[in-house]
């Protein structure tokens, strides 16, 4: 299982994943800053707000670039969408902790749980959502 974990190609679709994060949290961070900034949402919201709208286009361009995937949406998408809530409840715990409690700024706290999100969305959509089944060969 640790070579798999290390295989060329795990590591070429986590930098394919990591590219199309950076298109959807540049999504989420302009939605962030605008909501706080211009419109006076508390960070904890306005992260989630940014997640949700940045979560559609991170699952177009996972489903089409990353994992080029042949799944129906109505399977691939809903398998997507629990790996994604899972990772807005632990954004907005990360965010709620750095913000409202630590006081921490939010754009750092948000880097924080951008990075820790990262982690858990790649191995769920990786090793979950995406997943081509395996065709196992009979013996004869």
């Amino acid at each position: 299982m640790f070579r798999q974990i290390l295989s060329i190609s795990v590591i070429r679709k986590f930098a394919y994943f990591s590219g199309v994060g950076v298109i959807a949290t540049g999504i989420q961070y302009v939605i962030l800053i605008v909501l706080v900034q211009g419109v006076g949402v508390p960070p904890v919201r306005a992260s989630a707000i940014g997640f949700v709208i940045s979560a559609v286009v991170n699952y177009m361009l996972n489903y089409h670039v990353t994992f080029e995937s042949r799944k129906a949406h109505s399977e691939a998408a809903t398998k997507f969408m629990v790996i994604a809530a899972l990772g807005l409840i632990v954004n907005s715990l990360i965010m709620h902790v750095g913000t409202d409690i630590l006081r921490i700024h939010y754009i750092f706290t948000q880097l924080v749980a951008t990075g820790s999100v990262l982690i858990w969305n790649f191995t769920g959509n990786y090793l979950w959502s995406f997943r081509e089944k395996i065709k196992r060969r009979t013996s004869r």
